[in-house]
């Protein structure tokens, strides 16, 4: 069954994301599938390019919380995910009343365009597909008001809870890496906050969550060469206000550094 007023209720999602406003909790409980259907909605009424795909709810501990039995997956758009330079800082604008919060995650791009075929894609398929992986954060928030009755669908019809993406430093060498065991720390204005790795998710490397991704319904057209794919925190989920200085060292990755601007 349909949302009623989906594409009334993603016009609304869009406009709040984009000024920073505050929308009412959906009024019904909505399943998994509506929750999609409304993603998609919201993304339409965006007229902005699709990127590439986050991942969330990527640990037991956030599957309860949300009430859900599986990860979900939002969109990201060319015009909300930076390409960091080495030892810049960027003044990231953000909205205060979305609760912003950072998250360091492991990104991938896609060297070619690839999709499931009969059977699930394994990680083995994958690895051909793989271009380069990268150090990334995702700022995450919402547009709804206090949650109501169904919190994780909520958070996947609102664009999955994504914000901006700020993308590091490709490192093509990624099959040198431990993916199950890659360390991570996240450190703001200085002070150390989270300390994670890339194996703190229900799979246990981030690639299988490409994998996952798709291997969902939804995704049945695949993905494109050049798609990012965000694969869950290793850090948590860190509050972030202005002015705020946000570090995170990935190893032989490099660090990434980012710079909150004002939030309006």
């Amino acid at each position: 069954m349909t949302m009623p007023n989906t594409q009334a209720h993603a016009d609304e999602l869009w406009q709040a994301r984009c000024n920073g406003s505050l929308i009412p909790f959906p009024a019904q409980m909505l399943t998994v599938k509506q929750a999609y259907e409304l993603q998609r909605a919201a993304t339409d009424a965006s007229c902005a390019e699709v990127c590439g795909y986050k991942i969330g709810a990527t640990a037991d501990e956030t599957l309860a919380l949300l009430g859900l039995a599986e990860p979900f997956y939002g969109p990201m758009y060319s015009s909300e995910t930076t390409f960091a330079i080495a030892d810049t800082r960027l003044d990231l604008p953000l909205f205060a009343a979305h609760g912003p919060r950072v998250e360091a995650e492991f990104v991938v791009c896609l060297k070619h365009d690839v999709r499931r075929g009969k059977n699930n894609l394994e990680l083995a398929e994958l690895l051909e597909h793989i271009d380069w992986v990268a150090p990334a954060f995702e700022f995450v928030g919402t547009r709804y008001t206090a949650p109501g009755g169904s919190p994780g669908t909520a958070v996947i019809g609102d664009f999955g809870a994504h914000q901006h993406s700020v993308v590091g430093a490709a490192y093509e060498n990624w099959r040198s890496l431990e993916l199950k065991s890659h360390k991570v720390s996240l450190t703001i204005n200085d002070e150390l906050v989270a300390e994670g790795h890339s194996g703190m998710s229900i799979y246990g490397n981030p690639l299988e969550f490409v994998c996952w991704l798709l291997n969902q319904p939804g995704m049945a057209a695949g993905l494109k060469a050049g798609q990012l794919i965000s694969c869950g925190t290793c850090t948590g989920a860190i509050p972030v206000n202005t002015g705020d200085l946000v570090e995170a060292d990935y190893g032989p990755m490099g660090a990434l550094k980012v710079q909150v601007g004002a939030l309006s």
